[in-house]
């Protein structure tokens, strides 16, 4: 799947991981982050596997582990930096039925993170998915 998360819109720049420094006693506030969602290989498309050009795309918090670290409540992610706001932590974003490949076509995902009811510490457990994804040629 040539499918990733990009630094940037231009999508030069694969991201690693989201690094959020918060601090126990709430003083930090929410960190923001913006990214983007595409494919570099040029005449793709993608499209929900359980219903191709119908069912449309989500991309969500994976918890592994819900018994301990952080839980996906708080995370936020929306279409746009002002639709954090309203955005309901620990939900999917929709981004349609399709994405097409190429710069100009990369999705901008809004992230938000609130996290102040932990020890301090290093957590892994969130991550970013996508539901079940079919590449073909567009």
């Amino acid at each position: 799947m040539s499918l990733k998360i990009y630094n940037d819109a231009a999508l030069s720049s694969v991201l690693p991981k989201l690094t959020a420094l918060q601090r126990t006693d709430g003083a930090t506030g929410p960190v923001d982050f913006v990214f983007y969602l595409g494919s570099t290989v040029s005449g793709k498309r993608f499209q929900a596997a359980s219903n191709p050009g119908v069912d449309n795309i989500l991309i969500s918090v994976a918890d592994s582990n819900p018994v301990g670290g952080q839980g996906v409540g708080a995370i936020k992610l929306a279409a746009s930096s002002a639709g954090l706001d309203s955005a309901v932590a620990g939900a999917a974003l929709d981004l349609g039925s399709e994405i097409l490949s190429g710069a100009s076509n990369a999705v901008e995902v809004h992230v938000r993170v609130e996290a102040t009811d932990l020890t301090e510490g290093t957590y892994t457990d969130l991550s970013l998915q996508t539901n079940n994804l079919v590449e073909s040629y567009a």
